[in-house]
This record gives C-alpha cells, structure tokens and sequence, in this order.
C-alpha cells in the first residue's frame, strides 16, 4: 500500500466544525465521483446522494424538527429553532442513501457499499482539504425527513455528511 494512502488513512478525521466557505459544484461532484468507486457485489450501485446546500439544508431541518415536535410535544421554541438548524452547521451536507434489493442477503450488501462510499467520500474530501463528518442520529429515521428528501419506501439513510 503506498505511504501517502496510509497517511490519508490515519490522518483522516471527523471535524465537527466546519467553516462556513461554499463547497463548488465540480468538487462535490469530483468527491461524489470517489464515492461511487467503493465495490458493491454484482455492480448494483445502490447508492443515491442528495446534495444539500442553500435553503435545502433549511427544509429538511425542518421537517426533522417536526418530527421532534411529534416525538416531544411542548418543545420550546428555542428547541424547535436548533433542530430546524442541525443541517446549516455546514455549507454542503450530503444525504447517503441506500436503495436495497429485495433480497435479505442483497439488501444488507447494498448497504455495506453504500457505507464504503460514505467512507470514500470522506477520504475524498480530507484529499482535497474539506472538513467532513458522518452523521446519523435519529433524523436518518424520521418519516418527515424521508419525506422532505424524496425517499421511496425502502430507501434508508445511511449517512448525513457535513
């Protein structure tokens, strides 16, 4: 394995802060072009990326403060305005999300290449200089966020990247 691989590897590492300079097109779409080159068995390229910038970030924190205020009515305002924000702490977050198979075996597969990609886009991104970080929680669940991205009903959030 060359050093300089190595040295992305275990130089690599999640940055919870991230400075408020946009992400251009051609990087995100050189870094989603990474991504995409993770295996997945029987080339099924279950993968989908939703790129979030501008007011996108917005509605989709949107719906997951619903979501919240539906899990714990009475939130303050004060509450419901920081989950509206979750999403703007970065100037690019990117929805990773997996399209499984039918199959048992094939939807757990399709999942696992769709967490290498993540992976990939992270190392893409710490290639060209971008803090990033991967996040879950209980927004990839939440109905209203499924909604506000588009998602089909066996589609599954695998991964928020700031």
């Amino acid at each position: 394995m060359p050093d300089d691989l190595l040295a992305a590897l275990h130089g690599r590492r999640s940055i919870g802060r991230v400075g408020p300079d946009p992400v251009d097109r051609a990087t995100i779409a050189e870094l989603l072009d990474a991504a995409v080159t993770a295996p997945n068995h029987h080339l099924t390229a279950p993968w989908r990326f939703i790129v979030l910038g501008g007011d996108a970030r917005r509605e989709v924190g949107e719906a997951h403060a619903r979501a919240v205020a539906r899990q714990k009515p009475g939130l303050p305002e004060q509450a419901h305005a920081k989950e509206s924000a979750r999403l703007e702490r970065a100037p690019v977050v990117v929805a990773c999300v997996v399209s499984p198979g039918e199959d048992p075996v094939s939807a757990r597969e399709d999942r696992d290449a769709v967490a290498a990609a993540v992976q990939n886009l992270l190392l893409a991104a710490h290639a060209r200089g971008l803090a990033a970080m991967w996040r879950t929680g209980v927004m990839a669940d939440e109905p209203e966020v499924h909604e506000a991205l588009g998602l089909g009903p066996r589609d599954a959030v695998v991964a928020f990247v700031y």
